[in-house]
């Protein structure tokens, strides 16, 4: 998903409050390519997101019971805009994907791009790219540092802990370097800090 926002080339605004992306799928294979992604493999990922439900609760929602219970994406259809493609000789036609109303008031009052997403992609495990997705998203470290196992709940669930746990912690010493090239450092004393990236 974060992909696709990275390199989207247009985006409109529909009336219902959705919003539709202009995406050449070379490109985003592209921005995903490290990590071997086939265009099969690209598709299989599109229909886990159009499958996927997200329910909102703001405040003043919970007041009165309410929520939004919506999909990540509606569609994705071909562009009648096309670009030569040069393993075939001939043009490969844009997507056009349609994201729903609950994604985007998710990006709108949550969620914000402030970085590219291939290194994350490249890291071996959803805890890392979890991981550095929450603290790539926060615009302020807490002082110190966030400590390890509070960031591993707060992105893997309340009730990981033991061997779960450990098992996180070593899927992340696993992804230690990656992570550095990032920006982010986990320090002996277990403490997640934000450091300037590697070039």
């Amino acid at each position: 998903m974060e992909s696709m926002l990275y390199v989207a080339e247009r985006r409109r605004e529909i009336s219902d409050g959705g919003i539709e992306l202009l995406i050449d799928p070379a490109r985003l294979r592209r921005v995903l390519s490290d990590c071997q992604y086939s265009h099969d493999r690209i598709k299989k990922l599109l229909t886990d997101l159009r499958a996927a439900t997200v329910e909102i609760v703001t405040p003043e929602m919970e007041r009165s019971g309410d929520s939004i219970i919506g999909g990540l994406i509606d569609h994705v259809i071909p562009s009648p805009m096309t670009r030569h493609d040069p393993l075939s000789g001939g043009e490969r036609h844009l997507w056009r994907v349609r994201l729903g109303v609950a994604l985007v008031m998710l990006l709108e009052r949550d969620l914000s791009l402030y970085y590219p997403p291939a290194p994350i992609a490249r890291l071996q495990h959803g805890i890392s790219q979890a991981l550095a997705r929450h603290v790539l998203t926060h615009r302020h470290d807490p002082a110190g540092g966030w400590h390890l196992d509070t960031l591993i709940r707060a992105v893997g669930g309340e009730a990981v802990n033991g061997m779960t746990l450990r098992n996180y912690r070593r899927r992340l010493k696993d992804d230690a370097v990656g992570l550095i090239e990032i920006g982010i450092e986990i320090d002996a004393t277990d403490r997640v800090k934000r450091v300037t990236a590697a070039r």
